[in-house]
């Protein structure tokens, strides 16, 4: 299973969100975690470092895998890039959910330039937490080393077989190459 961020463990000191936790890292299935921007990230960070797959991870149960930013991970003999995070608003943070460490730092950004060239910029999938059809923004150019300049690369630059993304809370085909997912399990076509 491969969760496109939002999970959310030790994101409320609630008791809810802590039986959430509790009750999540105790799972014996293997799943992939791509972080959202809806994460207590200093806490997902706090986690032993592995290399999983060829790629960087924290290791969050036997079974659990939280996969770092701008690695390519090589899974069934298939290729998968991943970049997560991204900016929460400004209602989030008011309400103080929200933890450092959302948005994609520059090192991670270089990493995955560097990462998306040694594969010649063809993988398999993209995942991400947040897709920006850069097309539909009114902004004409964005820097390099932002999620935002990262996504057009990758749309401009990038031979993949399709792109996944969670972050909007909703599921949606948005064409041939690009969907969103949230909250309905789909297979990886």
């Amino acid at each position: 299973l491969l969760i496109l961020g939002d999970l959310g463990i030790r994101f409320e000191d609630t008791d809810e969100n802590k039986e959430f936790t509790e009750w999540f890292l105790s799972l014996d299935k293997h799943i992939a975690v791509v972080e959202g921007n809806h994460e207590n990230h200093p806490f997902i960070n706090s986690f032993p470092s592995d290399t999983w797959c060829g790629g960087e991870i924290h290791r969050l149960s036997d079974t659990i895998v939280h996969l770092k930013r701008g690695n390519v991970y090589e899974i069934d003999g298939k290729t998968f890039f991943v970049m997560g995070g991204c900016k929460s608003s400004a209602k989030w943070k008011e309400m103080g959910l929200w933890f450092d460490g959302e948005e994609p730092t520059e090192a991670e950004l270089s990493l995955a330039y560097s990462n998306l060239k040694k594969y010649n910029n063809k993988v398999d999938y993209v995942l991400t937490h947040k897709y920006v059809n850069y097309k539909e923004v009114e902004k004409d150019k964005y820097p390099t080393l932002s999620l935002e300049g990262l996504t057009k690369y990758i749309d401009e630059n990038v031979t993949f077989l399709h792109w996944y993304s969670g972050h909007w809370h909703i599921n949606k085909i948005i064409d041939g190459d690009h969907t969103i997912v949230y909250d309905e399990p789909i297979p990886i076509s």
